[in-house]
């Protein structure tokens, strides 16, 4: 396309309405613009209250809502870590669907944190909805009526380990009464390479309570196939 064609495509005469077909040419000038959904994460997520001291918003936060997101179009996800601009190299993870990388969460590269003036470590989410695959419409789940069981739980796994393989392997050993299992803590200072990741392990039955014993073995099942596949040690201490 020459600049002259260019030029009338995108500067129509503006003391009437453009015709349809200058119209077209204007949106054919126009690269595809993809959807996108994102966010960014300043300040503290709570307060300091007589619970405990107040907590900023930090890469984990992040992470859960680009979750949020793909989990709300109905798709399954897997996460890896990511050295993608503008965020911190190695706090920030990609999350890949069917093979193609959808989102992006983590921490700010300090270097643009400071360009635009946000706080020290404020954290982003990016969701490229456009690369989304279509998926059936989400049908919701019955709202449970019976209390929950909530369990924590600390590994230690080797430095290369990720979260995401720790969360794959717990869930495949907690069984099919696992609500919900959430990463809340990485502790990286254990040495001999070692990391200790927490978690917090939901467990709900819709017809009855659980028993004490009952959620204890589906924890010990899910530390043991974290143990079996990664190595996986529970943190005692």
């Amino acid at each position: 396309r020459s600049s002259q064609k260019l030029e009338a495509a995108i500067s129509p005469d503006l003391a009437k309405r453009p015709d349809q077909k200058i119209i077209e040419k204007i949106f054919a000038s126009v690269p595809n613009q993809g959807y996108h959904v994102a966010g960014l994460l300043v300040g503290n997520v709570e307060n300091e209250n007589w619970q405990g001291k107040a907590r900023s918003y930090n890469w984990q936060d992040a992470i859960a809502l680009a979750q949020d997101v793909v989990s709300l179009c109905n798709l399954e996800w897997t996460i890896a870590r990511s050295d993608l601009a503008p965020w911190h190299p190695g706090r920030c993870a990609e999350l890949i669907v069917n093979g193609t990388v959808v989102a992006h969460a983590g921490e700010l590269h300090p270097r643009v944190v400071a360009a635009y003036g946000l706080p020290e470590r404020s954290v982003a989410f990016a969701v490229a909805l456009s690369a989304l695959p279509e998926s059936s419409l989400v049908n919701p789940t019955t709202v449970g009526t019976m209390p929950a069981a909530v369990q924590d739980v600390a590994l230690i796994v080797d430095a290369r380990v990720s979260a995401a393989e720790v969360t794959t392997a717990l869930r495949e050993g907690a069984g099919d009464l696992l609500e919900s299992i959430t990463l809340f803590d990485r502790y990286d200072k254990i040495g001999d390479g070692k990391v200790s990741l927490a978690f917090t392990l939901v467990f709900r039955a819709a017809d009855r309570t659980l028993t004490g014993e009952e959620v204890s073995a589906m924890r010990e099942a899910a530390t043991a196939v974290a143990g079996k596949k990664l190595g996986a040690v529970v943190r005692t201490a």
